[in-house]
């Protein structure tokens, strides 16, 4: 039997394959991150301790993931203090990111330090590509699994 008698099946990857390509790449997109949301607080924690407290960022920043394991959001907040009964009480106000993958900056760093400023407006060009690429994961997973649909309704 000759080789060009042979019919030629596309190789398909696996769904295990394709579906832990996919989680691994989001475990990926979450390390980095997770690294960026870390080292913003430690340089925000390292700022306050040399700047008066007027001069302090008001603006937090945190990581969290979805009921999906293969999502997450990445999330900046004003932070505040509200006096209850004698005592300052810590409170977070999120702030609602624009179209697309940005937070509109110009409008949530008003009034923040310089040094605050410079600090998210460079991290939140990283974050708008992570959540970019996040999203884009989610419609290769969305794609695939409607493939593997069509295929199993296909067969049948």
């Amino acid at each position: 039997m000759k080789s060009d008698d042979i019919e030629k099946e596309p190789l398909l990857p696996t769904d295990a394959v394709v579906l832990s390509w996919l989680e691994n790449k989001a475990e990926q997109l979450h390390a980095h991150a997770r690294m960026l949301v870390d080292d913003y607080w430690r340089q925000l924690n390292q700022r306050h301790q040399h700047v008066a407290t007027k001069e302090r960022g008001r603006i937090g920043l945190r990581i969290r993931r979805r009921e999906s394991r293969l999502s997450f959001s990445i999330e900046w907040y004003r932070m505040a203090t509200l006096r209850q009964n004698g005592q300052n009480k810590p409170i977070c106000q999120y702030l609602k990111k624009g179209p697309g993958y940005h937070y509109p900056l110009q409008r949530i760093l008003k009034g923040e330090p310089d040094w605050e400023q410079q600090l998210v407006e460079t991290l939140e060009n990283e974050f708008a590509d992570i959540r970019k690429q996040m999203a884009m994961l989610g419609k290769l997973r969305d794609a695939y699994l409607q493939f593997q649909k069509a295929m199993e309704t296909g067969l049948r």
